[in-house]
C-alpha cells in the first residue's frame, strides 16, 4: 500500500508540472475536450448475410508486428492512475457472450480550436506471433458536429493455397525454390488476407452512435469534459504509456511500413 501512495504521488509531481506547461497553450474560449470511446467488434459467420472477399496479402514484410507486453505492463498502478476509467464495459459485457470485441479504447481529445483534427491509430490487444487482428486508425474533427473517419484492416489467419507444379518445370531449382519459400510461409503463423473498411460518421457528443458492416460492428461515443482535467489526463497518459502503445517490431529488412501491395474490395455501410 504505501508503495502506491508513493508512485501516486511521483505521478502528481511530473503531472502538475506537464499541466502547467500544457495548460499556457490552450484558450479556453476556443478550445474544448472530450473522451472518445470506441468499441470494435467482429459479427459471427452465422450473423452475417452479405458476401465480403478478403484481399491476399502479397508481402508479408510490411504488415505490422508488436512486441509482447512485459509481465504486469498492462495492470500497472501508474496505467491505472492514467486510465480511471475502462470505455465501453457495459457494452462489451453485452456484446461479448454473442461477437469478439476486438477493441475497447477510450482518447482524451484536446482542440484548441474549431476545424482541428485529432488522429490516433489502435490495435486489438491479442497477438498472434506478434501480429494482431485488428489494426486501425481514427481521424476525429471538431467542428458544428464531431466528425470521425476509422480506417480498419481486419486480417485472417489462413493457410495459402497449395502452389501447384508445372510438369515441364517441376524438377528445375526455381521450382524447389518456390515450393519451398510457400510451405515456410505456411507454417509461420502470420495474416494471409485482410479486408481494408473506411467508415465516416458525423455526431453531436453524448449520443452514442452504432456504424454498421457485415464483418465489424463499431460504437462510438463522444463526451464532454472540462479543459483542465482533460489537460491534466493527457499527462498522465504520456506518463504511463498503455499496452496498445507498443512498438512495432522490425522485419527482418529492419523496417515496417503499411502494406501498398493491397487493394480494398468491400464496400462498408456507414452511418
Amino acid at each position: 500500500m504505501k508503495t502506491h501512495h508513493l508512485l501516486l504521488l511521483t505521478v502528481m509531481a511530473f503531472s502538475s508540472q506537464l499541466f502547467a506547461a500544457d495548460n499556457q497553450n490552450y484558450d479556453p474560449s476556443t478550445a474544448r475536450a472530450y473522451e472518445a470511446y470506441l468499441l470494435t467488434f467482429v459479427w459471427p459467420d452465422k450473423d452475417t448475410s452479405e458476401q465480403v472477399d478478403y484481399q491476399q496479402i502479397l508481402s508479408s514484410t510490411s504488415l505490422p508486428r508488436y512486441a509482447e507486453p512485459a509481465v504486469g505492463d498492462s495492470t500497472s498502478s501508474a496505467a491505472n492512475i492514467a486510465q480511471l476509467s475502462v470505455p465501453f464495459d457495459s457494452f462489451k459485457a453485452k456484446i461479448a457472450p454473442h461477437a469478439q470485441v476486438l477493441v475497447n479504447k477510450k482518447w482524451t481529445l484536446i482542440f484548441k480550436n474549431r476545424g482541428d483534427s485529432v488522429n490516433e491509430t489502435f490495435h486489438s490487444p491479442k497477438l498472434i506471433n506478434g501480429y494482431p487482428e485488428l489494426t486501425g486508425q481514427i481521424a476525429i474533427k471538431y467542428g458544428r458536429y464531431l466528425e470521425s473517419n476509422i480506417q480498419y484492416k481486419h486480417y485472417l489467419f489462413k493457410a495459402l493455397p497449395s502452389l501447384q507444379n508445372d510438369t515441364s518445370t517441376a524438377n528445375s531449382l526455381e521450382s524447389q525454390q518456390q515450393n519451398e519459400q510457400v510451405q515456410d510461409e505456411q507454417t509461420a503463423i502470420k495474416p494471409t488476407f485482410v479486408l481494408n473498411i473506411e467508415q465516416k460518421n458525423k455526431t453531436a457528443s453524448k449520443k452514442l452512435n452504432y456504424i454498421d458492416h457485415p464483418i465489424i460492428g463499431t460504437l462510438i461515443y463522444f463526451e464532454p469534459i472540462d479543459l483542465e482535467d482533460a489537460i491534466q489526463q493527457v499527462a498522465l497518459e504520456k506518463l504511463t504509456p498503455t499496452y496498445g502503445d507498443a512498438q512495432i517490431i522490425p522485419d527482418q529488412a529492419g523496417e515496417l511500413t503499411p502494406n501498398n501491395n493491397i487493394e480494398p474490395q468491400a464496400t462498408s455501410s456507414q452511418q
